[in-house]
Protein backbone atom coordinates (compact mmCIF):
# COMPACT_ATOMS: atom_id res chain seq x y z
CA UNK A 1 0.00 0.00 0.00
CA UNK A 2 2.81 2.38 0.87
CA UNK A 3 5.47 1.01 -1.49
CA UNK A 4 7.68 -0.24 1.33
CA UNK A 5 7.56 -1.85 4.76
CA UNK A 6 9.21 -0.88 8.00
CA UNK A 7 11.74 -3.70 7.98
CA UNK A 8 12.68 -2.67 4.47
CA UNK A 9 12.94 0.89 5.81
CA UNK A 10 15.40 -0.20 8.50
CA UNK A 11 17.44 -2.32 6.09
CA UNK A 12 17.44 0.47 3.52
CA UNK A 13 18.65 2.93 6.16
CA UNK A 14 21.49 0.60 7.10
CA UNK A 15 22.46 0.15 3.46
CA UNK A 16 22.38 3.92 2.95
CA UNK A 17 24.72 4.46 5.90
CA UNK A 18 27.06 1.75 4.62
CA UNK A 19 27.13 3.37 1.18
CA UNK A 20 27.92 6.74 2.71
CA UNK A 21 30.76 5.22 4.72
CA UNK A 22 32.28 3.77 1.54
CA UNK A 23 31.90 7.12 -0.19
CA UNK A 24 33.49 8.81 2.80
CA UNK A 25 36.49 6.48 2.58
CA UNK A 26 36.94 7.50 -1.05
CA UNK A 27 36.64 11.28 -0.76
CA UNK A 28 36.79 12.12 2.93
CA UNK A 29 33.94 12.34 5.38
CA UNK A 30 31.10 14.80 4.77
CA UNK A 31 31.59 18.03 6.69
CA UNK A 32 29.38 19.94 9.09
CA UNK A 33 30.85 23.34 9.87
CA UNK A 34 30.41 25.15 13.18
CA UNK A 35 31.51 28.76 13.49
CA UNK A 36 31.08 30.70 16.71
CA UNK A 37 31.25 34.47 17.07
CA UNK A 38 34.57 33.93 18.89
CA UNK A 39 36.15 32.03 15.98
CA UNK A 40 39.78 33.21 15.66
CA UNK A 41 39.74 33.41 11.85
CA UNK A 42 36.88 35.92 11.69
CA UNK A 43 37.88 39.50 10.76
CA UNK A 44 36.19 40.64 13.97
CA UNK A 45 34.85 38.61 16.89
CA UNK A 46 32.33 38.97 19.71
CA UNK A 47 31.75 37.09 22.94
CA UNK A 48 29.26 34.23 23.14
CA UNK A 49 26.80 36.39 25.09
CA UNK A 50 27.30 39.61 23.16
CA UNK A 51 24.97 41.20 20.62
CA UNK A 52 26.18 40.82 17.02
CA UNK A 53 26.10 43.17 14.06
CA UNK A 54 25.60 42.24 10.41
CA UNK A 55 29.31 42.24 9.56
CA UNK A 56 30.07 39.64 12.23
CA UNK A 57 27.06 37.50 11.29
CA UNK A 58 28.01 37.64 7.61
CA UNK A 59 31.59 36.60 8.35
CA UNK A 60 30.31 33.69 10.48
CA UNK A 61 27.96 32.51 7.73
CA UNK A 62 30.53 32.81 4.98
CA UNK A 63 33.21 31.07 7.04
CA UNK A 64 30.78 28.24 7.85
CA UNK A 65 29.96 27.83 4.14
CA UNK A 66 33.69 27.73 3.40
CA UNK A 67 34.40 25.11 6.07
CA UNK A 68 31.27 23.07 5.33
CA UNK A 69 32.05 22.69 1.65
CA UNK A 70 29.86 20.22 -0.26
CA UNK A 71 31.32 17.33 -2.22
CA UNK A 72 31.59 19.58 -5.28
CA UNK A 73 34.34 21.48 -3.46
CA UNK A 74 32.44 24.69 -2.74
CA UNK A 75 28.91 25.99 -2.70
CA UNK A 76 29.57 28.12 -5.79
CA UNK A 77 30.87 25.04 -7.61
CA UNK A 78 27.72 23.09 -6.79
CA UNK A 79 25.32 25.83 -7.99
CA UNK A 80 25.35 25.60 -11.78
CA UNK A 81 25.33 28.73 -13.99
CA UNK A 82 21.82 29.93 -14.76
CA UNK A 83 20.27 28.14 -11.79
CA UNK A 84 17.12 29.15 -9.95
CA UNK A 85 18.17 29.11 -6.29
CA UNK A 86 15.55 29.14 -3.53
CA UNK A 87 16.47 30.20 0.01
CA UNK A 88 14.02 28.85 2.60
CA UNK A 89 14.27 30.57 6.00
CA UNK A 90 11.83 30.13 8.87
CA UNK A 91 9.50 33.15 9.08
CA UNK A 92 6.54 31.39 10.70
CA UNK A 93 5.54 34.50 12.67
CA UNK A 94 6.02 38.25 12.46
CA UNK A 95 7.13 40.04 15.61
CA UNK A 96 3.76 41.64 16.38
CA UNK A 97 2.02 38.24 16.53
CA UNK A 98 1.37 36.75 19.97
CA UNK A 99 3.28 33.54 19.25
CA UNK A 100 6.49 35.38 18.36
CA UNK A 101 9.53 36.15 20.42
CA UNK A 102 13.16 36.67 19.48
CA UNK A 103 14.67 33.30 18.59
CA UNK A 104 11.45 32.03 17.00
CA UNK A 105 12.42 32.62 13.36
CA UNK A 106 15.59 32.69 11.31
CA UNK A 107 17.76 35.73 12.04
CA UNK A 108 17.29 38.03 9.04
CA UNK A 109 21.01 38.74 9.04
CA UNK A 110 21.71 35.04 8.42
CA UNK A 111 19.24 35.00 5.52
CA UNK A 112 20.78 38.18 4.11
CA UNK A 113 24.31 36.76 4.45
CA UNK A 114 23.37 33.62 2.50
CA UNK A 115 21.61 35.75 -0.11
CA UNK A 116 24.68 37.95 -0.45
CA UNK A 117 26.97 34.91 -0.75
CA UNK A 118 24.89 33.34 -3.52
CA UNK A 119 24.48 36.67 -5.32
CA UNK A 120 28.17 37.56 -5.22
CA UNK A 121 29.85 34.16 -5.51
CA UNK A 122 27.66 32.17 -7.93
CA UNK A 123 26.27 32.47 -11.43
CA UNK A 124 22.70 31.84 -10.33
CA UNK A 125 20.19 33.59 -12.60
CA UNK A 126 17.31 33.82 -10.12
CA UNK A 127 17.48 33.91 -6.34
CA UNK A 128 14.21 33.55 -4.44
CA UNK A 129 13.39 33.84 -0.76
CA UNK A 130 10.44 31.52 -0.12
CA UNK A 131 8.38 30.90 3.00
CA UNK A 132 4.84 30.18 4.12
CA UNK A 133 4.00 31.76 7.46
CA UNK A 134 1.00 31.76 9.79
CA UNK A 135 -0.42 35.02 8.46
CA UNK A 136 -2.27 35.82 5.28
CA UNK A 137 -0.75 37.55 2.28
CA UNK A 138 -1.77 41.12 1.59
CA UNK A 139 -3.25 39.76 -1.65
CA UNK A 140 -5.53 37.32 0.17
CA UNK A 141 -9.15 38.60 0.18
CA UNK A 142 -9.89 36.92 3.54
CA UNK A 143 -9.37 39.02 6.63
CA UNK A 144 -8.74 36.54 9.45
CA UNK A 145 -5.16 35.90 10.57
CA UNK A 146 -3.85 39.14 9.09
CA UNK A 147 -1.09 41.39 10.41
CA UNK A 148 -1.16 45.18 10.27
CA UNK A 149 1.40 47.89 10.92
CA UNK A 150 0.32 51.50 11.42
CA UNK A 151 -3.13 50.55 10.18
CA UNK A 152 -1.80 48.98 6.96
CA UNK A 153 -2.01 45.26 6.22
CA UNK A 154 1.43 43.60 5.82
CA UNK A 155 2.98 40.17 5.32
CA UNK A 156 6.48 38.67 5.33
CA UNK A 157 7.52 40.67 2.28
CA UNK A 158 6.30 44.05 3.52
CA UNK A 159 6.64 43.78 7.31
CA UNK A 160 9.02 46.41 8.70
CA UNK A 161 11.29 44.87 11.34
CA UNK A 162 12.74 48.16 12.48
CA UNK A 163 16.38 48.37 13.50
CA UNK A 164 16.51 46.77 16.96
CA UNK A 165 15.43 43.14 16.44
CA UNK A 166 18.56 42.31 14.45
CA UNK A 167 21.23 45.02 14.74
CA UNK A 168 22.59 45.73 11.29
CA UNK A 169 19.40 44.67 9.54
CA UNK A 170 16.41 46.96 9.22
CA UNK A 171 13.34 47.49 7.13
CA UNK A 172 11.56 44.91 4.99
CA UNK A 173 12.38 41.87 2.90
CA UNK A 174 11.06 43.79 -0.10
CA UNK A 175 13.58 46.52 0.60
CA UNK A 176 16.41 44.02 0.91
CA UNK A 177 15.49 42.34 -2.39
CA UNK A 178 15.32 45.74 -4.08
CA UNK A 179 18.78 46.56 -2.74
CA UNK A 180 20.21 43.36 -4.22
CA UNK A 181 18.40 43.84 -7.52
CA UNK A 182 20.11 47.20 -7.88
CA UNK A 183 23.51 45.87 -6.85
CA UNK A 184 23.33 42.78 -9.12
CA UNK A 185 21.31 43.86 -12.15
CA UNK A 186 22.06 40.70 -14.09
CA UNK A 187 20.20 38.53 -11.59
CA UNK A 188 16.55 38.26 -10.63
CA UNK A 189 15.59 38.55 -6.95
CA UNK A 190 12.08 37.81 -5.71
CA UNK A 191 9.89 36.43 -2.92
CA UNK A 192 7.46 33.51 -3.19
CA UNK A 193 4.76 33.06 -0.54
CA UNK A 194 4.64 29.28 -0.23
CA UNK A 195 1.27 29.43 1.53
CA UNK A 196 -0.29 30.08 -1.90
CA UNK A 197 2.23 28.50 -4.30
CA UNK A 198 0.44 25.14 -4.46
CA UNK A 199 0.81 22.90 -7.50
CA UNK A 200 -2.57 22.61 -9.20
CA UNK A 201 -4.25 19.99 -11.35
CA UNK A 202 -5.70 20.76 -14.81
CA UNK A 203 -8.96 21.95 -13.23
CA UNK A 204 -7.12 24.54 -11.16
CA UNK A 205 -7.62 22.72 -7.86
CA UNK A 206 -4.70 21.89 -5.53
CA UNK A 207 -3.16 18.61 -6.68
CA UNK A 208 -2.15 15.78 -4.39
CA UNK A 209 1.31 14.53 -5.32
CA UNK A 210 2.71 11.12 -4.34
CA UNK A 211 5.85 11.18 -2.24
CA UNK A 212 8.76 10.43 -4.59
CA UNK A 213 10.74 7.28 -3.93
CA UNK A 214 14.26 7.99 -2.70
CA UNK A 215 16.71 5.24 -1.87
CA UNK A 216 13.85 2.76 -2.19
CA UNK A 217 11.68 4.56 0.39
CA UNK A 218 8.41 6.36 -0.30
CA UNK A 219 5.99 7.76 2.29
CA UNK A 220 6.29 7.53 6.07
CA UNK A 221 2.67 8.60 6.47
CA UNK A 222 -0.45 6.49 6.12
CA UNK A 223 -1.59 9.07 3.55
CA UNK A 224 1.21 8.91 0.95
CA UNK A 225 0.39 12.06 -1.04
CA UNK A 226 0.66 15.75 -0.26
CA UNK A 227 -0.11 19.24 -1.46
CA UNK A 228 3.25 20.79 -2.32
CA UNK A 229 4.58 23.97 -3.88
CA UNK A 230 5.98 24.94 -7.25
CA UNK A 231 9.03 26.80 -5.98
CA UNK A 232 10.28 23.91 -3.86
CA UNK A 233 9.67 21.22 -6.47
CA UNK A 234 10.81 23.16 -9.53
CA UNK A 235 13.80 25.19 -8.39
CA UNK A 236 17.27 24.02 -9.38
CA UNK A 237 18.90 24.47 -5.99
CA UNK A 238 17.40 24.68 -2.51
CA UNK A 239 19.12 26.06 0.58
CA UNK A 240 17.40 25.45 3.92
CA UNK A 241 18.09 28.29 6.38
CA UNK A 242 16.30 27.41 9.63
CA UNK A 243 16.69 28.60 13.20
CA UNK A 244 17.68 25.92 15.72
CA UNK A 245 15.23 25.54 18.59
CA UNK A 246 13.27 23.04 20.66
CA UNK A 247 9.97 21.71 19.32
CA UNK A 248 7.08 20.25 21.33
CA UNK A 249 6.17 17.52 18.88
CA UNK A 250 9.44 16.31 17.37
CA UNK A 251 12.15 17.40 19.83
CA UNK A 252 14.12 19.82 17.65
CA UNK A 253 13.37 22.07 14.74
CA UNK A 254 16.04 22.86 12.16
CA UNK A 255 16.64 21.77 8.54
CA UNK A 256 13.98 19.05 8.29
CA UNK A 257 11.31 20.76 10.36
CA UNK A 258 11.81 23.86 8.18
CA UNK A 259 9.84 21.97 5.51
CA UNK A 260 6.54 22.49 7.31
CA UNK A 261 6.72 26.02 5.93
CA UNK A 262 6.79 24.55 2.42
CA UNK A 263 3.33 22.99 2.80
CA UNK A 264 0.79 25.40 1.25
CA UNK A 265 -1.45 26.77 3.98
CA UNK A 266 -4.17 27.57 1.46
CA UNK A 267 -4.63 23.80 1.09
CA UNK A 268 -4.00 22.76 4.69
CA UNK A 269 -5.55 25.55 6.79
CA UNK A 270 -9.01 25.42 8.36
CA UNK A 271 -11.65 28.05 8.94
CA UNK A 272 -10.12 30.80 11.08
CA UNK A 273 -6.86 28.88 11.52
CA UNK A 274 -4.24 29.87 8.96
CA UNK A 275 -1.71 27.18 9.76
CA UNK A 276 -1.23 23.64 8.50
CA UNK A 277 -3.85 22.12 10.77
CA UNK A 278 -5.01 19.56 8.17
CA UNK A 279 -1.42 18.53 7.46
CA UNK A 280 -1.07 17.57 11.12
CA UNK A 281 -4.41 15.78 11.11
CA UNK A 282 -3.83 13.78 7.91
CA UNK A 283 -0.19 12.87 8.18
CA UNK A 284 0.79 12.52 11.86
CA UNK A 285 1.48 8.96 12.99
CA UNK A 286 1.08 7.85 16.60
CA UNK A 287 1.15 11.45 17.89
CA UNK A 288 4.34 12.28 15.96
CA UNK A 289 4.72 14.83 13.15
CA UNK A 290 8.05 13.35 12.04
CA UNK A 291 6.51 11.38 9.14
CA UNK A 292 5.28 14.44 7.27
CA UNK A 293 8.43 16.41 8.06
CA UNK A 294 10.49 13.70 6.39
CA UNK A 295 8.00 13.25 3.54
CA UNK A 296 7.87 16.94 2.62
CA UNK A 297 11.67 16.97 2.42
CA UNK A 298 11.54 14.11 -0.09
CA UNK A 299 9.99 16.33 -2.79
CA UNK A 300 13.24 18.32 -2.99
CA UNK A 301 15.78 17.58 -0.24
CA UNK A 302 18.03 20.50 0.69
CA UNK A 303 20.97 20.91 -1.63
CA UNK A 304 22.67 22.77 1.20
CA UNK A 305 21.89 23.93 4.74
CA UNK A 306 22.84 26.96 6.83
CA UNK A 307 21.48 26.96 10.39
CA UNK A 308 21.00 30.02 12.58
CA UNK A 309 22.23 29.05 16.04
CA UNK A 310 22.59 32.63 17.21
CA UNK A 311 19.43 32.70 19.33
CA UNK A 312 16.79 30.00 19.75
CA UNK A 313 13.97 28.92 22.02
CA UNK A 314 13.89 26.21 24.67
CA UNK A 315 10.84 24.51 26.25
CA UNK A 316 8.76 24.90 23.07
CA UNK A 317 9.00 26.31 19.55
CA UNK A 318 6.99 29.51 20.08
CA UNK A 319 6.57 32.13 22.78
CA UNK A 320 5.67 30.62 26.17
CA UNK A 321 6.33 33.91 27.96
CA UNK A 322 8.99 32.48 30.25
CA UNK A 323 11.83 34.95 30.77
CA UNK A 324 14.49 32.28 30.23
CA UNK A 325 13.02 30.80 27.02
CA UNK A 326 15.39 32.51 24.60
CA UNK A 327 18.90 31.00 24.57
CA UNK A 328 21.86 32.74 22.92
CA UNK A 329 24.61 30.58 21.41
CA UNK A 330 26.10 32.96 18.79
CA UNK A 331 26.95 30.24 16.30
CA UNK A 332 26.22 29.16 12.72
CA UNK A 333 26.17 25.63 11.28
CA UNK A 334 26.49 24.71 7.61
CA UNK A 335 26.70 21.53 5.60
CA UNK A 336 25.44 19.48 2.70
CA UNK A 337 24.12 16.35 4.46
CA UNK A 338 20.85 17.36 6.09
CA UNK A 339 20.65 14.48 8.58
CA UNK A 340 24.17 15.20 9.81
CA UNK A 341 23.55 18.93 10.18
CA UNK A 342 20.37 18.28 12.17
CA UNK A 343 22.26 15.71 14.28
CA UNK A 344 24.71 18.46 15.20
CA UNK A 345 21.77 20.73 16.08
CA UNK A 346 20.33 17.98 18.28
CA UNK A 347 23.63 17.65 20.14
CA UNK A 348 23.88 21.43 20.65
CA UNK A 349 20.38 21.51 22.15
CA UNK A 350 21.11 18.58 24.46
CA UNK A 351 19.24 15.84 22.57
CA UNK A 352 20.53 12.44 21.48
CA UNK A 353 20.30 12.38 17.66
CA UNK A 354 19.26 8.70 17.71
CA UNK A 355 16.15 9.69 19.71
CA UNK A 356 14.86 11.91 16.88
CA UNK A 357 12.49 9.93 14.68
CA UNK A 358 12.78 12.04 11.51
CA UNK A 359 16.57 11.60 11.50
CA UNK A 360 16.07 7.85 11.11
CA UNK A 361 13.71 8.57 8.21
CA UNK A 362 16.11 11.00 6.54
CA UNK A 363 18.97 8.52 6.90
CA UNK A 364 16.85 5.82 5.26
CA UNK A 365 16.46 8.15 2.27
CA UNK A 366 20.23 8.60 2.03
CA UNK A 367 20.28 12.23 3.21
CA UNK A 368 23.15 11.79 5.64
CA UNK A 369 23.99 10.01 8.88
CA UNK A 370 23.26 10.94 12.49
CA UNK A 371 26.23 8.87 13.66
CA UNK A 372 29.07 11.26 14.41
CA UNK A 373 31.60 8.67 13.25
CA UNK A 374 30.29 9.12 9.70
CA UNK A 375 30.88 12.88 9.32
CA UNK A 376 33.35 15.48 10.47
CA UNK A 377 32.56 18.60 12.47
CA UNK A 378 34.97 21.31 11.32
CA UNK A 379 35.65 24.85 12.50
CA UNK A 380 34.90 25.20 16.21
CA UNK A 381 34.49 22.32 18.65
CA UNK A 382 30.91 21.15 19.00
CA UNK A 383 31.23 20.38 22.71
CA UNK A 384 31.90 24.05 23.42
CA UNK A 385 28.33 24.98 22.47
CA UNK A 386 26.43 21.88 23.62
CA UNK A 387 24.01 22.56 26.46
CA UNK A 388 20.98 21.06 28.15
CA UNK A 389 18.15 23.11 26.73
CA UNK A 390 14.84 22.72 28.53
CA UNK A 391 12.79 20.08 26.74
CA UNK A 392 9.03 19.91 26.23
CA UNK A 393 7.14 18.30 29.11
CA UNK A 394 5.79 15.55 26.84
CA UNK A 395 9.12 14.72 25.18
CA UNK A 396 10.12 11.08 24.81
CA UNK A 397 12.61 9.26 22.59
CA UNK A 398 11.75 7.08 19.63
CA UNK A 399 9.97 3.90 20.74
CA UNK A 400 10.85 0.34 19.76
CA UNK A 401 9.65 -0.74 16.31
CA UNK A 402 11.07 -4.31 16.06
CA UNK A 403 8.88 -7.12 17.38
CA UNK A 404 8.02 -10.77 17.17
CA UNK A 405 4.29 -11.41 17.63
CA UNK A 406 2.56 -14.66 18.52
CA UNK A 407 -0.72 -16.09 19.81
CA UNK A 408 0.68 -18.77 22.10
CA UNK A 409 3.67 -19.24 24.35
CA UNK A 410 3.65 -22.90 23.38
CA UNK A 411 4.89 -21.88 19.93
CA UNK A 412 8.65 -21.18 19.85
CA UNK A 413 9.43 -17.47 19.70
CA UNK A 414 11.52 -18.07 16.58
CA UNK A 415 8.28 -19.11 14.86
CA UNK A 416 6.42 -15.96 15.89
CA UNK A 417 5.77 -13.39 13.18
CA UNK A 418 8.44 -10.74 12.68
CA UNK A 419 6.84 -7.30 12.68
CA UNK A 420 8.11 -3.74 12.32
CA UNK A 421 5.56 -1.29 13.67
CA UNK A 422 4.62 1.63 11.46
CA UNK A 423 5.13 4.14 14.28
CA UNK A 424 5.74 4.12 18.02
CA UNK A 425 2.64 2.07 18.81
CA UNK A 426 2.31 -1.69 18.44
CA UNK A 427 -1.16 -2.77 17.32
CA UNK A 428 -0.95 -6.57 17.80
CA UNK A 429 -4.19 -7.36 15.96
CA UNK A 430 -2.89 -5.53 12.89
CA UNK A 431 0.52 -7.16 13.26
CA UNK A 432 -1.01 -10.65 13.24
CA UNK A 433 -3.71 -9.78 10.75
CA UNK A 434 -6.40 -11.15 13.03
CA UNK A 435 -7.98 -10.67 16.43
CA UNK A 436 -7.13 -12.94 19.32
CA UNK A 437 -8.07 -13.19 23.03
CA UNK A 438 -4.42 -12.72 23.97
CA UNK A 439 -1.28 -11.59 22.14
CA UNK A 440 2.38 -12.14 22.96
CA UNK A 441 5.18 -9.84 21.81
CA UNK A 442 8.94 -10.07 22.14
CA UNK A 443 11.61 -7.40 21.70
CA UNK A 444 15.37 -7.61 22.17
CA UNK A 445 17.74 -5.04 23.67
CA UNK A 446 21.51 -5.09 23.30
CA UNK A 447 23.34 -3.32 26.13
CA UNK A 448 26.98 -2.23 26.19
CA UNK A 449 27.58 -3.35 29.76
CA UNK A 450 25.14 -3.14 32.66
CA UNK A 451 22.72 -0.24 32.23
CA UNK A 452 20.20 1.30 34.61
CA UNK A 453 17.28 3.30 33.30
CA UNK A 454 13.53 3.32 32.91
CA UNK A 455 10.98 1.57 30.74
CA UNK A 456 8.25 3.98 29.61
CA UNK A 457 5.10 2.33 28.38
CA UNK A 458 1.83 3.30 26.87
CA UNK A 459 -0.85 0.65 27.34
CA UNK A 460 -4.40 0.17 26.19
CA UNK A 461 -6.06 -2.95 27.55
CA UNK A 462 -4.27 -5.38 29.89
CA UNK A 463 -0.51 -5.88 29.83
CA UNK A 464 1.99 -8.05 31.69
CA UNK A 465 5.67 -7.33 31.03
CA UNK A 466 8.75 -9.43 31.78
CA UNK A 467 12.41 -8.51 31.38
CA UNK A 468 14.81 -11.45 31.11
CA UNK A 469 12.11 -13.73 32.51
CA UNK A 470 11.25 -11.56 35.54
CA UNK A 471 7.85 -9.85 35.69
CA UNK A 472 8.41 -6.12 36.05
CA UNK A 473 4.99 -4.67 35.31
CA UNK A 474 1.35 -5.65 35.20
CA UNK A 475 -1.19 -2.95 34.40
CA UNK A 476 -4.49 -2.31 32.69
CA UNK A 477 -5.81 0.88 31.17
CA UNK A 478 -8.92 2.09 29.40
CA UNK A 479 -8.08 5.79 29.72
CA UNK A 480 -6.49 7.96 27.04
CA UNK A 481 -3.45 6.22 25.58
CA UNK A 482 -0.19 8.06 26.15
CA UNK A 483 3.45 7.00 25.96
CA UNK A 484 5.06 7.21 29.39
CA UNK A 485 1.78 6.58 31.21
CA UNK A 486 3.57 3.77 33.07
CA UNK A 487 7.22 4.09 34.07
CA UNK A 488 9.31 1.32 35.59
CA UNK A 489 12.91 1.42 36.76
CA UNK A 490 14.93 -1.34 35.08
CA UNK A 491 18.45 -2.74 34.92
CA UNK A 492 19.82 -4.30 31.75
CA UNK A 493 22.52 -6.95 31.81
CA UNK A 494 25.47 -6.77 29.41
CA UNK A 495 24.72 -8.16 25.98
CA UNK A 496 21.28 -9.33 24.92
CA UNK A 497 18.14 -8.71 26.99
CA UNK A 498 14.66 -10.01 26.26
CA UNK A 499 11.47 -8.03 26.83
CA UNK A 500 8.14 -9.87 26.59
CA UNK A 501 4.63 -8.48 26.61
CA UNK A 502 1.34 -10.29 27.16
CA UNK A 503 -1.47 -8.10 25.82
CA UNK A 504 -5.22 -8.61 26.18
CA UNK A 505 -8.31 -6.64 25.20
CA UNK A 506 -10.23 -4.91 27.96
CA UNK A 507 -13.85 -3.74 27.82
CA UNK A 508 -13.99 -4.39 24.07
CA UNK A 509 -10.93 -2.22 23.63
CA UNK A 510 -8.23 -3.69 21.42
CA UNK A 511 -4.79 -3.75 23.06
CA UNK A 512 -2.02 -1.33 22.12
CA UNK A 513 1.46 -0.82 23.50
CA UNK A 514 4.43 1.49 23.09
CA UNK A 515 7.79 0.92 24.78
CA UNK A 516 10.61 3.45 25.20
CA UNK A 517 14.00 2.92 26.86
CA UNK A 518 14.73 6.03 28.93
CA UNK A 519 17.94 7.06 30.65
CA UNK A 520 18.52 7.26 34.42
CA UNK A 521 17.47 10.93 34.52
CA UNK A 522 13.96 9.73 33.57
CA UNK A 523 13.38 12.82 31.40
CA UNK A 524 12.33 11.12 28.17
CA UNK A 525 15.82 10.95 26.64
CA UNK A 526 16.91 7.52 25.44
CA UNK A 527 19.17 5.20 27.40
CA UNK A 528 22.81 5.46 26.37
CA UNK A 529 24.51 2.21 25.44
CA UNK A 530 21.29 0.29 24.75
CA UNK A 531 19.66 -0.37 21.38
CA UNK A 532 16.67 -2.34 20.16
CA UNK A 533 17.65 -5.22 17.88
CA UNK A 534 15.75 -7.50 15.52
Amino acid sequence: MYGWNRRQFLITGTQALAAMKLAGMAQGKPKVALVRSTHPKLPRTAGPDQELDYEIVRSMVWKAIEYGAPRAGSLEAKIKPGSWVVLKPNIVYLSSQAGYRTGDITDMRVTKAVLEYVASRTKAARITIAEGGSYRSTKDPLTDNVVTQNGVRVDALTYDWGTTEWPGFGGTLAGMLKEFSEKYPGKRFDYVDLSYDVIKDPSGAPARIEVPKRNGVTSFSRVPNYFVTNAICKCDFLISIPVAKVHEQCGITACFKNYVGTAPRMAYCDTGRFWNVKLHGEHSVDFRIDPFIADLAAFHPPDYNVVDCIRGLQYTEHNNRRPDQMVRTNAVLAGEDTVSVDAAVARILGFRPEDIDFLHMGAARGLGSFNFRDFEVVGDELDRVCASWAKPRQWYARANRLWRIGRSTETPVAAWKSHTSFGDILYPDQALGERAPVYYAQAKIRAEGARKGYLWMGISGKAAVTLNGVKILEEESTTRFRVGQFQKEIELRPGENELRLQLEPLEDRLPQAAVVLVGPENNGDGLDGAVWTA
